[in-house]
């Protein structure tokens, strides 16, 4: 019954709301290279412009053509008129750029894969079309355009093989699939990207799937011809997108949500599995809030087959502005809530659909247990080459505690700060990072595994879950257009759980069963160091069709046992229209 009512309360609203817009289109999948390009770009040009926000992630396609549109006309490219300019006159033009040829690659890269928005779309018309019929655009394999309908139809493919230390006889990766994305007349569109998968990885890999019953990044899995170390499933991720007005885009499907500037989020991040949402987007100016509402996945509890798990849900809302005349500086606060109820009480609880009052408010009115967190993000970019981003997580904040200097189990929360920089000491498209982040024992736990920060058995922020400090540091260069080099080094400091005990580190544990109340500290428990090099040469032979070289050296010590694990992983793999998987945990 109260789903009935949402949705007819949904579709009112949006018949209430029936006005001439046009449709923002659809996102662009997450994948850690494209979107690198997207933000060192963001840095290039010195100004955000109207309606980016980089902190809230996946990325509409239409205001990055945009900003690619801005800089390669800023930057001397042959001339058309620039999208940015036609649509935002008042937008904040940035001072004359030299683009090397690697960058007008990029740009080039970044509005020919979204072509449909594009100002002169020719630029990604093929010379040679297959059968005068398929790729007759260089990103798409088949599409029909016209005035009321539009689709994009492409394969997905990721072929991987791997052999090492640490490897139980040969490592690969088996992915095959579809990707659509499309519309229909001007404010709706959609997107699907269907896979089937087989793959086995390094042990570490495997020892963290068996932990945690849990395949990193992905929903239900299970054995692939019965070998303990090789593992079969199905990805589908899809939603539509809805545009009722000029400021607003609904989003509903099944997907993930990243939020943050870093190599991580402690805020919100997709490392866990997709899930179920409606998220809505107000852009207003330099202002932008995003309310998400979403169904995860309790997995913990062991039930009888075809048992529905237990439902909970997810409230978040984030609001962010940029700031400065050339809007460089963004400042961001969120609250998000967990919640679950039994279906007595109708599941998802209505009275956190309100979206403006503080849930914390909501949520002691109410005398529940939910679990309520909240913090802020910010990033500046400044002098066209450096970002400077970072985040703070509060789950629980007790400031008599925290000045008793104690070490209470109450100080629960996680922060992030980092630096990019990029043409690093003037040579051109060689990229800086560094990142370091912290989470304090028992953060993102809660009293039940019906409000924990977990979706499907997995951190929905850090994939360490807490009690642990980390810095990330990632170097890409690319010498050519096609060819990229990209490093990722995690040094980090954790406290795993002994056996029967909870030391702060696993969110799934309950924090009743915390060890001690007070003299809690980062990597108390089994202190555990972790080392991890991740080094990748990629080829891009055609559009979105990589060759990829990948070394992997791993060192995880942990203290008091001689259950010390090295790896050392080689491998190779073709992707077409898929992200590399990050196995960087």
């Amino acid at each position: 019954m109260q789903k009935r009512l949402l949705l007819s309360l949904l579709i009112g609203w949006l018949i209430a709301h029936r006005v001439t817009a046009q449709s923002q289109g659809v996102y662009i999948p997450l994948n850690a290279d494209s979107y690198h390009l997207i933000e060192r770009y963001e840095i290039r040009s010195g100004t955000s412009g109207p309606g980016f926000h980089s902190q809230v992630k996946p990325y509409l396609r239409r205001p990055v053509v945009r900003m690619a549109e801005r800089l390669l006309a800023d930057g001397q490219e042959p001339p058309f008129k620039s999208l940015a300019t036609a649509q935002s006159v008042s937008a904040p033009q940035p001072e004359p750029l030299q683009l090397s040829e690697t960058d007008r690659f990029n740009l080039n890269y970044l509005r020919n894969d979204s072509w449909e928005w594009a100002s002169d779309s020719s630029t990604a018309d093929s010379k040679q079309p297959l059968f005068n019929a398929l790729y007759r655009k260089q990103t798409d394999l088949f599409y029909i355009k016209n005035r009321d309908f539009e689709i994009h139809l492409n394969p997905v493919f990721y072929g991987a093989t791997g052999f090492g230390q640490d490897v139980p006889g040969r490592t690969f990766i088996n992915t095959r699939g579809i990707e659509v994305r499309g519309s229909i007349g001007q404010k709706l569109s959609f997107y699907t990207f269907m896979t089937d998968t087989q793959l086995r990885l390094p042990g570490y890999f495997t020892d963290r799937v068996k932990y945690f019953n849990a395949l990193p990044g992905e929903g239900f899995f299970k054995k692939f011809k019965g070998q303990p170390d090789s593992f079969d499933f199905f990805t589908a991720r899809g939603y539509i997108a809805f545009d009722p007005i000029k400021q607003i885009n609904l989003q509903f499907g099944h997907d993930k949500v990243f939020i943050g500037n870093g190599y991580r989020s402690v805020i919100l991040s997709d490392y866990s599995a997709p899930f179920l949402f409606l998220k809505v987007t107000t852009q207003l100016g330099r202002f932008q809030y995003q309310n998400l509402f979403a169904e995860i996945i309790n997995s913990q509890r062991t039930l009888p087959y075809g048992t529905l798990p237990p439902k909970k849900f997810l409230a978040f809302h984030h609001l962010s502005v940029n700031l400065g005349q050339k809007q460089n500086f963004n400042f961001g606060v969120f609250e998000a809530i967990i919640h679950s109820r039994d279906k007595s009480q109708g599941y998802f609880d209505v009275s956190y659909l309100n979206p403006v009052i503080f849930y914390r408010a909501i949520e002691g009115q109410k005398n529940s247990p939910d679990n309520a967190l909240l913090g802020f993000d910010f990033r500046w970019n400044f002098m066209r080459r450096f970002s400077l981003y970072g985040q703070a997580m509060l789950d629980e904040f007790i400031l008599s505690d925290v000045r008793a200097g104690r070490g209470s189990w109450t100080n629960k929360f996680a922060t992030q700060v980092g630096l990019k920089y990029i043409d690093v000491l003037g040579v051109p498209n060689l990229d800086l990072q560094g990142e370091l982040n912290i989470a304090r024992p028992y953060t993102y736990q809660h009293i039940a595994d019906l409000t924990n920060y977990v979706n499907q058995n997995m951190p929905l922020a850090h994939p360490l879950g807490a009690n642990f400090i980390e810095f990330v540091g990632t170097a890409r260069y690319q010498p050519r257009p096609r060819l990229s080099l990209t490093a990722t080094f995690v040094g980090a400091q954790y406290g795993a759980d002994r056996p029967g005990q909870n030391w702060g580190g696993n969110p799934l544990l309950n924090y009743t069963s915390r060890q001690k109340d007070t003299y809690n500290q980062i990597g108390q428990g089994r202190t555990t160091n972790l080392t991890m090099l991740d080094a990748v040469v990629s080829y891009q032979v055609k559009h979105n069709f990589f060759v990829d070289f990948r070394q992997i050296l791993r060192t995880q010590d942990a203290a008091g046992t001689s259950a010390d694990r090295r790896s050392s992983f080689t491998s190779i793999a073709l992707r077409l229209n898929i992200a590399q998987r990050n196995l960087a945990f």
